[in-house]
């Protein structure tokens, strides 16, 4: 019960089931039309314009593609998800994933890009909600995915509009990155899991948590000694990541080996991350 115009993978879903992928459906067609795209499944001709508009995104100039488009035709008629939102005929953005083990559990969505030029009118929650609908139609429950932990706008993207949850933080995931966007610097990611047959799931209202990592007076990474008895905490991230590395490489750094020490010693003492505040800090609570 894939995407109406074009799944092939529906026959093993329930029809019990079948109220669920339904108001998926309608949720990220409302979400397209608000975004003024149509978001589907490409074609097998439509790879190569998808594979550049993803190296322009990464890797401007410099002839780099973080996805081929031969492994885009592999992934279409091994029945993956790839998708596009095309804004009248052209193509403005990109949404990639795979199955996870056990086949066909889940997804794992591995590179999601919007073109500069629709930045800001909300189709990567179009490409995320249809890539929800589509796992939801051919009997998957979880998408998850990998994020910078520093790029603020994407961790409160992900942990609070989606409502994804933020499970491990992993240092230098994909090891060495020679991309526009990760060179020069550890490619850090945080694991995300995506629930899918509740959305919007109900975040929890927590008390903002004393400090366990603030930006002091330099805009340095200052860490700080929580409380015993607190049960909730904040760990804060630089505004802007990004222009950040480019202006202070070396602060840059700094917020990255902060940021990982602090977020992997709490997690692995009872901490767990319970969403992102638009003010630019990771929420924790302590069971």
């Amino acid at each position: 019960m894939g995407e109406p115009s074009d799944g092939r993978r529906g026959e093993r879903t329930a029809a019990a089931c079948r109220p669920v992928p339904d108001a998926a459906w309608q949720v990220a067609g409302r979400r397209a039309r608000d975004s003024g795209v149509a978001v589907r499944r490409l074609r097998t001709a439509e790879t190569s314009e998808a594979a550049e508009l993803l190296a322009g995104i990464w890797s401007p100039g410099r002839g780099r593609v973080p996805i081929e488009a031969s492994l885009l035709i592999a992934l279409l008629h091994s029945d993956n998800y790839v998708a596009g939102a095309f804004d009248g005929r052209l193509l403005v953005g990109v949404c990639v994933g795979f199955s996870t083990v056990p086949a066909g559990s889940g997804l794992h969505s591995h590179i999601t890009g919007v073109r500069d030029t629709h930045l800001g009118r909300g189709l990567g929650a179009a490409l995320k909600l249809h890539q929800r609908a589509w796992a939801l139609g051919n009997g998957m429950t979880t998408i998850t995915w990998t994020y910078d932990p520093l790029v603020a706008r994407n961790a409160y993207f992900n942990l609070h509009r989606l409502g994804a949850r933020a499970v491990e933080y992993v240092p230098d995931f994909y090891g060495r990155m020679g991309d526009a966007l990760n060179d020069g610097q550890a490619s850090d990611r945080m694991v995300t899991r995506w629930e899918l047959p509740v959305w919007p799931r109900a975040l929890p209202d927590l008390p903002v948590g004393p400090p366990a990592l603030e930006l002091g007076m330099a805009r340095e990474p200052v860490r700080i000694t929580v409380p015993a008895e607190a049960m909730t905490c904040r760990v804060a991230v630089p505004d802007d990541i990004a222009a950040l590395r480019l202006r202070d490489p070396g602060l840059a750094h700094d917020w990255r080996l902060a940021t990982r020490e602090v977020l992997i010693d709490l997690t692995r003492n009872g901490w767990h991350i319970d969403g992102f505040d638009r003010s630019g800090f990771y929420r924790l609570g302590r069971s």
